[in-house]
């Protein structure tokens, strides 16, 4: 009967039921001539031959239908290649609009450092999920819409089997070429895993949905709830993905904020470039400041529109994405100048010697002077320190005993102590000094470096008093200029008139304008000055702020003397306490470097467009490869062929309206039904291929149509994967789109389809379509054949989960989805392009056969 149908010979049909029919019920749905008339009815001609059409295509008509079968194979398949570029650069533009719409921002003031900052008004999830998901989907989308209505709501192949060919290629291939596009050693993972492992779910019971409906619940057939239902799945999975993106589930994902450099003032950017410079180190060239200060406090991830746009672009020789290009060469910069985790500078260990006081005051009575020496550092190795006494108005020999000796520290060992013999006489003497010098210091192990610290010296004073003395600050002010890193600085106590026995007091810091834990560390505690000692230190630590022209001070108190002390009633505080204030003074070689770099950063990083201000510009941009005639004049062979072959459709697409009116959403409205008008010729093209070449619709979608479809978004995750810090925007969108493509571009056309049915009934059309269902469904509906896109959803589901699953074992393992050595990039990469070839050819040998 099948056979007779084909020729077009109805009475044969009719005989061949009936011999049929006296063999068994197997045929019951070809019961009597009427049945044949119903199969000979839905019998067509196909697109490509004599008396077939689409909706615009073949513009010959039967003429075309006539001409050689392997002409026509490589018209349709060029034609179709072109329009795949065109349909991508359309997209693009498509896509700027949404990136206008989903940029829109708000000030805020940011909590954690009081500046005026903006955020985005769209949060990153919803707007990747739905605007950016329909942007990139937009084709596969429409093809499916296009086709429902223009197939009087019937169902067809290419529709539904271009979603599931384009999920496959996305998750496999565009996968498997963001692992091996990380630099060998290189690692990416997922940085919000809630997000990811909520889209990911999503995608793989999105294609297992579509069996529950084909296959299970009403085989063939749709019904309305089904249809309502797969799409209503779509605003839940946004919803529930935005929940976790703001923490419902979890921790909440920190919202970018973006610094408004034009507000900024001179001193909020001078304390930003000393967090710079801090990090990085002082000797950063002002260029180099300026791209760690955009990628630190303004650099957001290039959104998944940039990256879409950049591709096409650069495939078909456009103009070419600054956000993109500025992003990479910041990361480049940042990447020169920033310490890599693999490689550490090896450095010698050093230990460091000195003398633990400046100065020193002995009775004459004494006997014997002491002296301590200090050790910091490494303290693995034997350390010998030589020293040696040299006269100053007290004269060897006389007033003390001349000696050139050394002190060993012992492994572990932090201070040693030595003496110097003082020569006590009775006559009347004025205060005299010596020196006592540290002369060389010796380290037993080699690998460590020995070095003598600042106080190489100290002054021993030989006084004839034993009175306790005075205690009182050498400077009641000191100034100290900030440094790009924490500054120690020594505040100096000094014990005068007299220095007999163990004195002390209590010190602490207290705030002015300085506070403490942001402008100095807090310092207190008690400070001891051992017989004859006439110095101590108190050392405070300056942190670095990035003052400009401001200075900020503390206090630093001395208080309760013990010991038989007493303070100089002459100096701040009386003689109840002793006050030292410190001014911390802005770098005064930061000003200049702070003025120049606010003249390059404030006009130039106040916004991003990916559109354009004004038309013409557009068509000047869609005549020039590169976008601009010096772009054009540099640009290579290659590029220039591409943009030529490209420039009819980017002059085509320039009559869409820039993205500046109506906030985008003109843009949006235009280039959709753009899209649209193209996507009618793709549908019409792959069907003309499939049918030149012989073979299903649905075997041309999974490969062809999939295929041209997909190729700009694997150059897009190509780029986003090697450029962002993270795998989110190369295969974290991935997941998303997939799911969305089943909601939307699926969920959409049945829902609509379902419920057109479900009101029209089992019309004389409908029983002539579906004569073998007519038993099975008497009422009419919504019939989608599950054979070749229930088997090919069904191999799809599979390796999906096989994919998933490599994905995991990477993330446990390596320690990240992308990357690694090269050696385990390519096996899993390998495997995703096994699974992909899998499933291309076992849903190929499927169609083949059963058609």
């Amino acid at each position: 009967a099948k056979h007779s149908i084909s020729r077009g010979d109805g009475a044969s049909c009719q005989r061949a039921v009936g011999s049929a029919l006296r063999l068994g019920p197997a045929l019951r749905a070809f019961r009597g001539p009427l049945a044949c008339e119903r199969a000979m009815a839905s019998a067509e001609p196909r697109i490509c031959e004599k008396g077939g059409s689409g909706l615009w295509l073949p513009l010959g008509g039967d003429w075309e239908s006539a001409w050689p079968q392997g002409l026509k194979i490589t018209l349709y398949m060029l034609g179709l290649m072109w329009c795949f570029m065109g349909v991508a650069i359309i997209a693009d533009v498509f896509m700027g609009a949404i990136e206008k719409v989903t940029s829109k921002k708000r000030q805020i003031i940011s909590k954690t450092t009081g500046k005026k900052v903006t955020v985005k008004v769209w949060n990153d999830t919803v707007a990747n999920l739905t605007l950016m998901a329909l942007g990139s989907s937009a084709p596969e989308i429409l093809l499916n819409v296009i086709e429902l209505l223009g197939n009087d709501f019937h169902a067809g192949p290419l529709g539904p089997s271009t979603i599931v060919g384009s999920a496959a290629f996305n998750l496999l291939m565009i996968t498997a070429v963001c692992i091996i596009a990380i630099p060998d050693g290189d690692i990416r993972k997922v940085k919000d895993l809630q997000v990811f492992g909520i889209t990911g779910t999503f995608s793989v019971f999105a294609y297992l949905w579509l069996l529950v409906i084909l296959m299970l619940s009403s085989k063939d057939m749709v019904e309305p709830w089904e249809g309502v239902l797969t799409f209503l799945f779509f605003p839940m999975l946004v919803i529930i993905a935005y929940l976790a993106d703001i923490g419902t589930f979890g921790v909440k994902r920190a919202q970018h904020q973006q610094i408004i450099w034009s507000e900024v003032t001179k001193d909020e950017m001078s304390e930003m470039m000393m967090q710079i410079r801090k990090e990085h180190g002082d000797s950063l060239t002002d260029q180099q400041v300026i791209a760690l200060l955009q990628f630190r406090f303004d650099e957001k991830p290039a959104s998944r529109a940039a990256y879409r746009v950049a591709a096409t672009r650069s495939l078909a020789g456009g103009k070419k994405v600054e956000q993109v290009q500025v992003r990479a060469h910041n990361r480049m910069s940042v990447a020169a100048m920033a310490p890599k985790d693999n490689f550490v500078i090896e450095m010698k260990p050093t230990t460091t010697v000195e003398l633990a006081a400046s100065s020193y005051t002995v009775l004459e009575s004494i006997g014997q002077a002491k002296l301590c020496v200090m050790r910091t550092g490494d303290l693995t190795a034997r350390t010998t320190v030589h020293y040696k006494t040299r006269s100053g108005t007290a004269t060897a020999g006389k007033d003390f005993k001349a000696k050139v000796s050394c002190v060993v520290f012992e492994p572990g060992e932090t201070q040693q102590f030595f003496e110097i013999e003082i020569i006590d006489d009775d006559a009347h003497e004025d205060t005299e000094e010596f020196y006592v010098d540290l002369a060389q210091v010796d380290c037993d192990d080699k690998d460590v470096d020995a070095e003598i610290g600042a106080v190489k010296f100290s002054k021993v004073v030989i006084v004839d008093d034993d009175l306790p003395g005075v205690l009182s600050f050498k400077q009641d002010e000191v100034n100290v200029q900030e440094d790009a890193e924490e500054k120690t600085i020594q505040v100096v106590v000094q014990r005068k008139m007299g220095g007999s026995g163990t004195v002390q007091c209590k010190y602490h810091t207290e705030d002015d304008s300085a506070k403490a834990g942001k402008d100095y560390c807090p310092a207190d505690g008690v400070l001891e000055f051992l017989p004859g000692q006439m110095e101590a230190y108190i050392s405070v630590k300056i942190m670095p702020k990035g003052r400009y022209e401001k200075t900020e001070k503390f206090r630093i108190l001395l208080q309760e003397p013990d010991g038989g002390a007493t303070f100089d009633s002459s100096t701040d505080g009386g003689e109840d306490s002793c006050v030292c204030t410190v001014i911390i003074e802005a770098d005064h070689g930061h000003k200049s470097k702070v003025e120049n770099i606010m003249a390059v950063i404030s006009p130039n990083w106040d916004s991003v467009a990916l559109g354009n201000a004004a038309w013409a510009d557009q068509f000047t941009e869609a005549l020039y490869c590169g976008g601009s005639l010096e772009e054009h004049r540099r640009a290579g062979v290659g590029d220039k062929v591409m943009h030529f072959i490209s420039m009819p459709w980017k002059l085509l697409f320039a009559i869409v309206p820039p993205t500046e009116f109506c906030g985008g959403w003109l843009c949006f409205g235009c280039a959709l039904v753009m899209i649209g008008a193209v996507t009618i010729i793709i549908g019409d093209l792959a069907s003309l291929l499939g049918c030149a070449m012989n073979v299903p619709d649905s075997l041309t979608a999974i490969s062809f149509v999939a295929l041209g479809t997909s190729l700009p978004d694997t150059f897009a995750s190509k780029t986003a994967a090697q450029q962002d810090p993270y795998a989110d925007a190369s295969i974290g969108n991935v997941t998303g789109s997939n799911s969305v493509n089943v909601f939307l571009g699926i969920g959409l056309p049945w829902m609509i389809g379902a419920i057109y049915w479900k009101a029209m009934g089992a019309t004389g059309e409908w029983q002539r379509t579906y004569a073998d269902l007519v038993d099975s469904y008497p009422d009419g509906g919504f019939i989608v054949r599950s054979g070749g896109l229930g088997f090919s959803v069904s191999v799809f589901s599979a390796c999906a989960v096989m994919c998933f699953l490599i994905l995991i074992i990477r993330r446990i393992v390596i320690g990240g989805e992308l990357g690694g050595s090269k050696t385990t990039q390519y096996i899993s990469a390998a495997v995703l392009s096994a699974l992909w070839a899998l499933y291309l050819g076992l849903s190929a040998w499927y169609d083949l056969t059963q058609s």
